[in-house]
């Protein structure tokens, strides 16, 4: 018996230390740290206002805006915030202080302000990591490493089901191919 403990806890503790240097790793072995996973996301959300900007020629449904509104990821203590939803054409510069939610189809939106992200617009969807991502159900999530831009975009106006129908977990990067999370983790800028 006292043998089995012996083996239980060194196993634990081999397990712990594993763990503990542990880092999310996409298909083509590119590195994505693990630490503070969740901390970009929970910063994005501890502001009063989140604006959500769609592109001009996106339709956003009562729908996206319930489930926009309902999805909650702050700490207790925090509020939870205001969300204020604009045309991408309707963005001023003071706008551009605030912590913005871009909402919609990548190839929509015009600004190149906004699109300074690992994430690349192509002529019929989005690269990432040199893998295109071309076909109408392939989305994404990213949350910026300054946490004050999140990306929730897609190919097409069916991404909100894939994004929706999988979730995502606390990793401010995610990429849906159809029903399957392709990538996931934290890309580290330095990556580009």
């Amino acid at each position: 018996m006292k043998t089995f403990l012996n083996l239980a806890v060194t196993t634990a503790i081999t397990v712990t230390i594993l763990l503990s240097n542990v880092s999310a790793y996409s298909r083509n072995n590119t590195s994505y740290s693990s630490e503070n996973r969740a901390a970009y996301t929970m910063a994005f959300y501890r502001t009063d206002t989140i604006l959500v900007m769609i592109p001009d020629s996106f339709h956003m449904t009562e729908t996206d805006k319930k489930n926009l509104e309902s999805y909650v990821y702050f700490e207790n203590q925090q509020n939870k915030p205001v969300y204020a939803f604009k045309h991408e054409s309707e963005i001023k510069a003071r706008d551009t202080r605030k912590h913005i939610l871009l909402y919609g189809t990548l190839n929509s939106f015009q600004r190149k302000e906004f699109l300074r992200i690992p994430i690349k617009k192509t002529g019929k969807g989005f690269k990432f990591n040199n893998e295109n991502f071309n076909q109408p159900n392939d989305a994404f999530y990213y949350v910026n490493e300054t946490a004050t831009r999140l990306y929730v975009c897609g190919n097409s106006n069916q991404f909100q089901h894939t994004i929706l129908s999988i979730g995502i977990g606390a990793y401010p990067l995610h990429i849906f191919r159809g029903n399957e999370i392709v990538y996931t983790g934290i890309y580290l800028e330095q990556n580009q």
